[in-house]
Order: C-alpha cells, then sequence, then structure tokens
C-alpha cells in the first residue's frame, strides 16, 4: 500500500483485492464479500458505519466483481480463457449472480440515504418553526 504522508488519496475507503485468482479463491473473495452485504459479518475497516456504509461498501464490492469480469472476459477473448473453464463458467454464474446482489444492495443503501437525509430535514424544519 502506498501511503501519502499519512493521507489516502484513493477513492475508497475499502480495500479489496486485485487480479483474477483461480475460480475456488475468486467463489472464497465473493462468499467473503456476500457475508458483509447480508449483515452476517462486519463492515471493512476505514469505513464509517451510518446510512452510507451500505452503498459505500456494496458499490466497492460491485466495482471489484466487475473488474474481475472484466479480467476474465479479456483473457477469453485472448484465447487465454477457454469457454468451458472454471474461471468461464465462474463468470456466467456464480458473478453474475453476485453482481445483481451488490447492485441491489447500493439501490437500497442509496434509498436509506435519502430517507436519513429527508428525516435529517424534517427534524431541522421542526426545530427552526419552534
Amino acid at each position: 500500500m502506498v501511503t501519502h504522508k499519512g493521507v489516502n488519496n484513493r477513492t475508497r475507503a475499502v480495500t479489496l483485492e486485485r487480479g483474477l485468482k483461480q475460480a475456488t479463491e475468486l467463489a472464497e473473495e465473493l462468499r467473503d464479500m456476500r457475508g458483509v452485504l447480508l449483515g452476517h459479518e462486519d463492515i471493512p475497516e476505514g469505513v464509517r458505519g451510518g446510512p452510507l456504509a451500505l452503498m459505500e461498501v456494496a458499490d466497492a464490492y460491485f466495482g471489484r466483481a466487475c473488474d474481475i469480469e472484466q479480467d476474465i472476459l479479456r483473457q477469453e477473448r485472448e484465447g487465454k480463457i477457454r469457454a468451458d473453464s472454471q474461471l468461464s463458467r465462474f463468470r456466467k454464474a456464480e458473478l453474475r449472480s453476485f453482481k445483481e446482489m451488490a447492485k441491489s444492495a447500493v439501490e437500497l443503501g442509496s434509498r436509506r440515504l435519502t430517507a436519513a437525509s429527508l428525516q435529517f430535514e424534517q427534524e431541522r424544519l421542526g426545530r427552526e418553526s419552534v
């Protein structure tokens, strides 16, 4: 990890795996992320709790899933991975399903953020009218 005089200059608060691994290792990675999205595990360090947490984490996980998918697609195009390989089957099944789950969690997080914002605004207006 590169540090810049103690300041994190990354676009995401969530640190994710990098690169393409074997299908079984990728499945484990998705299983761990799924546990967080389903509330079985705590959110990653570096992410504050609250209404933004689900959206931020789910969006990072969705990004990682897209990263994996793009790596597999590139290798399929280059002929390094066959259509009947484990990685190709992983992309077509588990990865696709996980992307749908993560996308849904992003949408739920967005709705939670909107609801919290509306509640804050109503409370603020209520205090001003008193």
